[in-house]
């Protein structure tokens, strides 16, 4: 493990060299790139407008509208009706704002044109909101109605027809001729509005890649690879029932202490006070034989009665007295596991005693044959 992370290290460095080193040499060339010539890019702009469909000189066009439409008047006693563009001059699919202002209304019921009648052939209106107009005192004076529209159609478009009735009483309010709107709707240049793709320039150099566009995919290359070899190692540890973070310093306890400890504890549960025999003499059993896993190696947990006391029988710390200590748990544990034997109240205090002289006298016995390892292993 630690030699790879070396080679990690080591390699990500290197990489970081390389990429300072074709930077410098880059450098020149990102200096002298070259961008979009501002003067020709007008130029397209200036043929482009050219192009575009031209209206017919404003007094002709008032002339023909005056031929079409009835003559109204553009304003009716107090009431004053007037139109403008925010913007008179958009691209193609671009929006503006169409403003309609009715002023000196004092009490006059007004109906404004809706959107569909200020749509023309190359002009569509998209939505419509109104609002008041108050004086200082907050009285109505007027309204004012904003129509968004756009148009996909390039030329230059004349906005009519806006007709404004007042009172409902059939009396209406055309624009007059001198306040006629037009709209110039210019082609985008260099762009291809079908398809919707920018043409490609070749005008620009390719840049070449910079330090830290090469030393942040190494970085995360490197970041990757630490996290799968923390969860490849995650995973070995979990297998191997090893704990994942040890502390340094702690020292585990003695085989024989940390088996006492644990008969203490089961003591406190209570576990036959509570009817829950089986389960005492269980978890008793099993802290004697991890006991004995711990101290010598013996696989007691998989092991019967019978092989666990002639594996014991083996150890070079074997007394009589500690395996008569054992005998008498083991059978007693298994009668009340398998028999279903239900010993007096004074037998399981004796069994726990009997658990906890065996740990002692099988230490104590290590201690003298090993007076080198008096804490035992």
């Amino acid at each position: 493990m630690k030699t790879f992370f070396r080679t990690t290290i080591f390699f990500a460095l290197t990489l970081i060299a390389f990429s300072a080193v074709a930077q410098n040499d880059g450098k020149g060339l990102v200096d002298r790139r070259v961008t979009l010539d501002e003067s020709r890019e007008e130029k397209a702009k200036s043929e482009a407008r050219k192009a575009l469909p031209q209206a017919k000189p404003p007094a002709i066009q008032a002339e023909k509208r005056e031929q079409e439409m009835p003559k109204l008047p553009s304003s009716d006693g107090t009431v004053k009706v007037s139109a403008r563009l925010d913007d008179d001059s958009i691209t193609i699919g671009d929006q503006t704002v169409l403003r309609i202002t009715v002023e000196g209304l004092d009490g006059h019921r007004v109906q404004l044109p809706t959107p569909e009648a200020l749509c023309g052939r190359a002009i569509e209106a998209l939505e419509s909101d109104s609002d008041t107009l108050h004086d200082a005192s907050g009285k109505t004076t007027g309204i004012e109605q904003t129509v968004t529209v756009t148009s996909f159609d390039a030329g230059v478009h004349i906005i009519e027809g806006i007709v404004v009735s007042i009172d409902g009483n059939g009396q209406r309010v055309l624009l007059a001729p001198a306040d006629t709107l037009t709209l110039t709707v210019e082609y985008v240049a260099d762009a291809d509005t079908v398809k919707c793709e920018v043409k490609a320039d070749t005008d620009y150099i390719a840049e070449p890649l910079t330090f830290w566009e090469v030393a942040r995919w190494v970085l995360w290359a490197l970041l990757a690879a630490v996290a799968v070899l923390v969860a490849i190692w995650i995973v070995k540890r979990r297998k191997e029932h090893k704990p994942i973070v040890v502390l340094p310093g702690a020292k585990p306890l003695p085989a024989d202490k940390r088996a006492l400890k644990e008969l203490e504890s089961l003591r406190h549960k209570e576990l036959w006070q509570k009817g829950r025999i089986k389960k005492y003499y269980t978890d008793m059993t099993d802290i004697v034989r991890r006991f004995l896993r711990n101290m010598y190696g013996i696989a007691a947990g998989e092991m019967t009665t019978r092989q666990t006391l002639n594996a014991f029988h083996g150890i070079a710390d074997w007394s009589e007295e500690s395996e008569t200590l054992l005998r008498k748990l083991l059978q007693k544990a298994d009668m009340v596991k398998f028999a279903k034997m239900e010993p007096e109240s004074y037998e399981h205090d004796e069994a726990m005693q009997c658990a906890v002289d065996f740990v002692r006298k099988v230490a104590e016995t290590h201690r003298i044959n090993n007076p080198e390892n008096e804490g035992g292993k």
